[in-house]
């Protein structure tokens, strides 16, 4: 039972939803976004950034999970999650110089940043050890609830901490499946949290 849980926590805590969960956080709780966006058709607009951050990437990890006939990327090799990961940074960087127009905002455009970096970051590091990209993601997304936080504070202190406790909660399942050491989900949390704020420090100009 408890190994199930921590399937279904897996899968709904994968890095690849994770842009999904922060698209929906800055358009709900970023106060300009939210207000061009209440003026325009919001759920098109949500269901662009969607399809741009997290479906097209997913589809190119189900390519790369094709190719190597892996069921989840826990189980491929270092070399082939560098991979994956180059892949997602690639995806991202097109998508920023393509679509820079469409991320009308600087959180916006900001966040596909540090999804570039971050991916770019983890296929670097997987040249040297292996980490978790669950871990590694959800740092990303506690790093855009703290900035977002400053526009929010007090009251967004819950959804912070709401964030953080969900991301203990993939990590758990991760080490729960046998999948990561809990020296791999540690690393990648703290490389995430470093990669991602110095991100939103030089390209937002704050934390």
């Amino acid at each position: 039972m408890i190994r199930k849980l921590a399937h279904i926590t897996s899968l709904i805590g994968h890095p690849v939803f994770v842009p999904i969960y922060g698209i929906l956080a800055i358009v709900n709780f970023h106060l300009i976004v939210q207000s061009k966006l209440n003026a325009q058709p919001k759920w098109f607009w949500v269901g662009m950034f969607v399809l741009i951050l997290s479906l097209l990437p997913l589809m190119g990890v189900m390519f790369v999970l094709n190719k190597y006939r892996a069921p989840h990327l826990a189980q491929i090799n270092r070399k082939e999650r560098r991979l994956a990961a180059w892949l997602l940074c690639l995806m991202y960087a097109v998508e920023f110089w393509v679509f820079n127009d469409f991320f009308f905002h600087p959180i916006l455009k900001t966040f596909v940043l540090a999804l570039c970096f971050s991916s770019g970051l983890l296929a670097v590091l997987n040249g040297f050890l292996k980490v978790s990209f669950h871990a590694f993601g959800w740092s990303g997304l506690f790093v855009l609830m703290l900035v977002l936080a400053q526009l929010n504070a007090p009251s967004f202190v819950f959804w912070v901490l709401l964030t953080l406790l969900a991301a203990g909660i993939v990590g758990t399942s991760r080490l729960i499946l046998g999948v990561h050491s809990s020296r791999e989900v540690y690393t990648g949390f703290i490389t995430g949290l470093i990669c991602n704020i110095a991100v939103y420090m030089i390209f937002y100009g704050r934390f």
